[in-house]
């Protein structure tokens, strides 16, 4: 675990993760559970900025393959950014633009909410990949209502693919029944999740004490839908960790391990 904490977890950018800070953190909780809490922490899968290049890379290669089949190439694929401007999913399509060299290739490049351009582009190209890219899905909620917005603009042949760092288990099937193929460099299993409701991994005297705990840091003391991932990117932590992980907003009374941007004070 010194480690991890060392070489791994200090790459989080939102909090610099020391041993003090860990320290800190683990002294704020009942010392019964703080064995417990130290092994959910070593359950956290990590994933580094230049992992998350890769799995990206990984997925757009697939996507390459599968349209060289039909003589097709980079000039023939659409990129989509979800969500809001500035959310993750634009970061993730701006790291693959770059280190893939993808415009100097002829690609195109819209948001969600561009159904005109969607239109436009669709109707140049004829056929091609529609290619919806973001570092992290978990319910597949907010996939699913980006790409149902941006689907019915879409004209032509064309094949819809959803590259992404992570993918959880519950997403995957909300991706794949409305025809989008998920590329994902990591599938977040619920059984690699200890606070899940699904997983019995943990003692369930223990198990109930933890959860208890989470909970009453907040509203969403699982995550958001009760996920409990234990999935952190180095950027952020996904929106569907634990509150144990995160700490409370403003990080007061709480301070998280792993707080998210928005977790933070302002003054931060």
């Amino acid at each position: 675990m010194l480690w991890r904490v060392l070489t791994v977890f200090r790459q989080y950018q939102p909090q610099s993760v020391t041993m003090y800070s860990t320290w800190r953190w683990l002294m704020q909780f009942p010392r019964e559970l703080r064995w417990d809490l130290l092994a959910l922490l070593g359950d956290i899968t990590f994933v580094t900025e230049s992992q998350t290049e890769a799995f990206l890379a990984q997925g757009n290669h697939e996507v390459l393959s599968r349209l060289l089949i039909d003589d097709l190439g980079p000039a023939n694929i659409i990129y989509v950014a979800l969500d809001t401007a500035g959310s993750s999913s634009g970061v993730m399509l701006n790291v693959l633009r770059d280190r893939q060299n993808m415009e100097r290739r002829g690609a195109r490049f819209i948001h969600s909410r561009d159904g005109d351009l969607m239109t436009r582009f669709s109707d140049e190209l004829g056929s091609g990949a529609v290619v919806y890219v973001d570092d992290f899905a978990g319910s597949g909620n907010q996939f699913r209502r980006n790409r149902d917005a941006i689907a019915p603009f879409i004209t032509g042949n064309f094949a819809e693919f959803f590259v992404a760092g992570c993918i959880c288990e519950e997403a995957l099937s909300r991706i794949e029944e409305v025809g989008v193929i998920p590329l994902p460099g990591l599938v977040h299993l619920r059984l690699e999740r200890p606070l899940h409701n699904q997983t019995a991994t943990l003692r369930p005297e223990r198990k109930e004490a933890l959860t208890a705990l989470s909970k009453s840091i907040g509203g969403q003391g699982l995550g958001f839908k009760r996920l409990a991932t234990m999935v952190i990117f180095a950027r952020n932590a996904p929106n569907s960790t634990p509150l144990l992980f995160r700490g409370s907003l403003q990080q007061n009374p709480i301070r998280g391990i792993f707080p998210r941007w928005d977790d933070l004070p302002f003054s931060h």
